[in-house]
């Protein structure tokens, strides 16, 4: 691929990672396909505010896959680039995978299964259980959208072999 698509690719895989990262670590609102459906019901104002936002402004879901797909194009495609940044576009693939798979596979099923129990006054031990392993995967795929952004930006910084 030529340098200018390389460098557009970059600026949008640092970009939409940021968000996704930011997006993980503060607020708690993924910016994946599905994310909504983690909301619960009855959130507060600001939850609704954000769902009704995200309602009407559907491309929110794409930060995650788009992300995924310029660090997957630019670890696969990248060419002329040293072992170490082709090594950091690889690991910021794989975050992201893990992000979106974490989303997908783990965090929405348990909020489905969280907000079909009937209210009760105490939390049964399910739910605390469910919770907790909720509460375990955030910390993984936050992590992994953190450490994603880190790898693109470490690529960004890393010197090309053609750079002088």
């Amino acid at each position: 691929m030529n340098q200018s698509l390389e460098s557009f690719l970059r600026f949008v895989n640092l970009t939409t990672s940021g968000l996704l990262a930011g997006s993980l670590g503060f607020g708690e609102q993924a910016l994946v396909p599905g994310w909504q459906r983690e909301l619960p019901q009855h959130a507060d104002p600001r939850s609704r505010a954000l769902t009704a936002l995200t309602d009407a402004r559907n491309y929110f879901n794409a930060i995650g896959p788009v992300a995924l797909g310029t660090a997957v194009t630019l670890a696969v495609g990248s060419r002329d680039v040293k072992p170490l940044k082709r090594a950091l576009d690889a690991a910021a693939a794989i975050s992201l995978a893990g992000v979106l798979a974490a989303t997908i596979m783990v965090t929405v099923p348990i909020n489905k299964e969280l907000e079909g129990q009937a209210p009760t006054d105490y939390p049964s031990e399910r739910s605390q259980s469910l919770a907790k392993n909720w509460s375990r995967a955030h910390a993984i795929r936050t992590t992994l959208g953190v450490s994603a952004f880190l790898c693109a930006v470490a690529s960004n910084l890393a010197r090309s072999s053609h750079a002088k």
